[in-house]
């Protein structure tokens, strides 16, 4: 019997693996819950940010590419 690691499963698992260790770590953090709702507030809003920088370069990049298919599109068409 053979077993293969499928990708999407293997890293479904890791992600969330991830998170539930990450949420017992909070609940069994030795600090008041005010405190450890502050530093949560703290890398969410970091996180956020993160986010939205990437979708803005995500963002430019594709529309960076789409120009330059675009513009090559229009060279064959033209040549031809």
């Amino acid at each position: 019997m053979t077993t293969e690691n499928d990708g999407p499963n293997f890293f479904t698992g890791l992600l969330l693996g991830g998170i539930i260790g990450a949420v017992l770590g909070l609940l069994f953090a030795p600090q008041p819950g005010e405190k450890t709702r502050e530093q949560l507030r703290g890398k969410v809003d970091g996180l956020a940010s993160l986010g939205k920088s990437a979708w803005e370069e995500g963002k430019e990049a594709a529309t960076q590419k789409g120009e330059e298919l675009k513009a090559k599109f229009d060279q064959a068409r033209h040549k031809a």
